[in-house]
């Protein structure tokens, strides 16, 4: 028996024949009722607004430092409008100690087979390691990232993402300032 099942049963029970024993009970039942309308409620909607889980690998061309990291990482989305999402990553570049985190809003159409989305998310990047200690005066710089995603889904509960896009980093300084990075990815996702 599912929340469907005693939803009606409640209703059932509160259109009954009032006795005054009966209404005192039902007031007493009411904030039962409500809690159970509400869980069964969001749970139906929670069923048709999609979670996503994913993983991804990532390079760019750092063209001020004259670096090209790789990175891997992870993401979530959360689907609160058919073809808009809540967008958030980590990504982890190892061979250069960097780290960034970035969440925004992927907005664009979707069919059962493939998706063209446009994404715009804001972050930070963090350098780390004692290579960028004499190249950067400060370690976290805000970033923007602006680009289109292409997703593939070969089955209803998978996906296949490719992302391009321009992380514009803020560097904040004379000699760098602000810097546009061509960044592709590829990533692969699991919706609940």
């Amino acid at each position: 028996m599912g929340c469907r099942y005693y939803c009606d049963r409640l209703r059932r029970e509160f259109s009954a024949a009032p006795s005054r024993h009966w209404r005192n009970s039902r007031l007493r039942i009411l904030p039962f009722g409500l809690l159970l309308s509400f869980l069964c409620s969001s749970r139906l909607h929670a069923q048709s607004i999609p979670i996503e889980l994913g993983v991804q690998l990532t390079g760019t061309h750092l063209h001020k430092l004259d670096q090209t990291p790789l990175g891997i990482g992870g993401r979530a989305f959360f689907e609160f409008a058919r073809g808009t999402s809540s967008d958030a990553e980590i990504t982890y570049f190892s061979n250069l100690g960097v780290t960034s985190a970035l969440f925004g809003i992927k907005s664009g159409l979707r069919s059962n087979r493939f998706g063209l989305f446009g994404k715009t998310r804001a972050g930070i990047w963090h350098f780390s390691g004692a290579y960028f200690d004499a190249r950067l005066h400060r370690k976290n710089f805000f970033t923007l990232d602006l680009g289109g995603i292409l997703e593939y889904y070969p089955s209803r509960r998978t996906t296949v993402r490719i992302d391009l896009g321009d992380t514009v980093i803020f560097y904040q300084s004379e000699r760098l300032g602000t810097v546009h990075n061509f960044q592709p990815g590829l990533g692969f996702g699991f919706r609940f």
